[in-house]
């Protein structure tokens, strides 16, 4: 019998390009970035996104076709939302997390940027209320199994090309590098241009920008694909059932490929709470013989991808287990009344006077203010100390021009890690002349945790150390969507020369939680979070004695693994315009199909 639903496939299509198109897009966008008044940042005005900017403005353009569309939906003959149940908490809480980023936005002291988003996220208050509308608009109109498979086809076939793509990046064959990957990224510009990559060949970003953005998308896609893979659809069934297996190996290589830890460890905890949840039911039905079966498979699949793939996962373990040891031996360097203060790791501390004189132009002292000896090289201007606790260090005096004056200034540096700063004196006082040929204040930099592992996760253990100190200033209202780059403290010299980010600003997190509270507020974070969690736990009471035959049953049984395994990997990676539209349109997926499995 036909199902009775007053939609039909159409109504999908808004959802289908946000979940399978958008994510594909790859064209250039040039643009003023506006930070250049900060003296951290570049002279540089004019950049060029690629991966970006256009995903976030075609996904604007569909939620604008959206809410036209629900328009026409709420004005249907017979609707109303008491009677498909739309008045839920889910929505309650969208409405606090979306409510609280738009008042960040609004109160944002960054402007613009708070609105309309910019450099190297373009993540605003436009396009955080699209996903809202995204969310909204899926959980409304998808009614129907039948409408559902369209949205499930769109996810397989656009993980599928960009799974494509992945795995031709892997294998050295990057589509981006070659004539006509370089006519599409032009295809927006003005001018055809020549692009450079920051990732050497055979490391794999896909269209999502960052190899860490392919493990979030991963982790979000393959609980579908595989659970699609095993699924009869009846009609078109083995194209669907071929696609899926297919789209599942392109995105293991692709993962594997971007070498994303974050993601592998997603998926991993998404498989692991699937084999839990399912676990008595499994064995009930199945019994232990097909269990074992089952494990020694996985093993085996484990064993063959450490073959095949062992830098890999080498590289993904030391990130983990083994990452880098801190080196540096400088902790601070401020201006204080007895001359330049610098301060080793080992808490020992000495005072630079810079005199500008010819004979005698640094003058030395430690924390009692007595003098300590320094020796000036015989053939190199710079000065080495006898005392022991500054032996790594080095001096060199000189001066600097800035702005038509010249300055008398001090390189401080520790040969053996190559890491130097040039602190001139202006004035009775010192300022930073940094790598951008700009002076700026030395300032002390708020730090908490991960004292001496700085280098946990990639250089995690260091951003969030200089992180987590924002938060409390942004329990109600945050600084405003995309303004972690003017949040985060990248005047930290010290800290960030330590680290190599030396003239690099540091743009995001890495961790989805601390970017929204830093940037819409702590109260926009629990409603994002309470959101995440009414749908999961309904989900979990939902599916716990469901035997999974339907295919409604098996999808929203999938993408409630989907989405637990996308909040894992948001541990260690950030919203991004590049994957967050898959999330919220499944989100919104999930929650319409819940409605449809509660009906029978």
């Amino acid at each position: 019998m036909r199902e009775k639903t007053q939609n039909t496939w159409a109504w999908a299509v808004p959802i289908m390009l946000a979940l399978g198109f958008v994510p594909l897009i790859s064209t250039a966008k040039q643009y003023t970035s506006n930070l250049n008044n900060n003296n951290w940042f570049s002279n540089s005005s004019n950049f060029v996104d690629i991966f970006l900017y256009w995903k976030g403005q075609a996904l604007i353009l569909l939620a604008f076709i959206m809410m036209a569309m629900m328009i026409c939906y709420t004005l249907s003959a017979g609707w109303s939302p008491v009677k498909k149940k739309l008045l839920v908490p889910e929505l309650a809480w969208l409405s606090v997390y979306l409510v609280f980023a738009t008042l960040s936005a609004f109160l944002s002291p960054y402007g613009a940027c708070a609105l309309t988003g910019g450099y190297e996220q373009w993540e605003g208050l436009n396009v955080i209320l699209a996903y809202g509308v995204l969310a909204v608009y899926a959980y409304m109109v998808l009614d129907s199994e039948r409408i559902i498979r369209y949205v499930v086809y769109s996810i397989i076939g656009g993980s599928f090309i960009l799974g494509l793509i992945g795995t031709f990046q892997y294998m050295g064959m990057d589509l981006f590098r070659g004539s006509f990957g370089q006519a599409i990224m032009s295809l927006m510009s003005e001018n055809k241009m020549k692009y450079s990559f920051n990732f050497p060949e055979g490391w794999v970003y896909a269209t999502l920008y960052n190899p860490n953005y392919v493990g979030s998308y991963a982790a979000l896609v393959l609980p579908v694909l595989v659970v699609t893979a095993m699924t009869e659809w009846k009609k078109l069934s083995r194209i669907w059932t071929v696609l899926s297996i297919m789209g599942a190996c392109l995105m293991i290589v692709t993962l594997l490929g971007s070498q994303s830890l974050t993601g592998c460890v997603g998926i991993i905890a998404g498989l692991v709470f699937a084999a839990a949840y399912r676990f008595l039911h499994f064995l009930r039905e199945q019994g232990w013989k097909k269990i074992l079966i089952i494990a020694a498979c996985a093993g085996a699949f484990a064993a063959v991808a450490a073959v095949l793939f062992p830098k890999e996962i080498q590289y993904g373990m030391n990130k983990l287990f083994h990452p880098t040891q801190d080196t540096h031996i400088t902790k601070k360097i401020l201006p204080a009344q007895s001359g330049l203060e610098v301060t080793t790791v080992e808490d020992q501390v000495f005072y630079v006077t810079v005199t500008g004189e010819t004979s005698e132009p640094l003058r030395v002292r430690d924390a009692e203010g007595a003098e300590v000896s320094i020796v000036k090289d015989a053939e190199q201007n710079y000065y080495t100390f006898t005392d022991e606790r500054f032996k790594k260090f080095r001096l060199c005096p000189g001066t600097v021009d800035v702005g038509n004056k010249r300055y008398y200034c001090v390189q401080i540096s520790n040969p053996e890690i190559d890491k130097k700063w040039t602190v001139a004196k202006v004035g009775e006082s010192y300022q930073i002349y940094n790598s951008l040929g700009k002076l700026d204040a030395l300032e002390e930099i708020p730090a908490w945790g991960f004292e001496n592992r700085q280098h946990f996760g990639s250089k995690r253990g260091y951003i969030w150390s200089r992180t987590f100190p924002l938060l409390k200033k942004h329990l109600f209202l945050g600084s405003g969507p995309d303004t972690f780059t003017q949040e985060f403290p990248n005047n930290d010299y010290v800290g960030k020369m330590n680290m190599n980010y030396d003239g690099v600003p540091v743009t995001k997190p890495h961790n989805m939680f601390l970017q929204i509270w830093v940037q819409t507020g702590f109260v926009s974070l629990a409603g994002y979070l309470l959101l995440f969690f009414w749908y999961f736990v309904k989900s979990v009471k939902l599916y716990w004695n469901r035997p999974l035959q339907t295919i409604p049953e098996r999808i929203g049984f999938a993408v409630m693994i989907s989405l637990f395994a996308y909040m894992v990997t948001g541990l260690a990676n950030d919203s991004t315009v590049t994957v967050a539209p898959v999330y919220w349109g499944m989100l919104g997926l999930g929650m319409a199909v819940n409605r449809i499995v509660r009906k029978g």
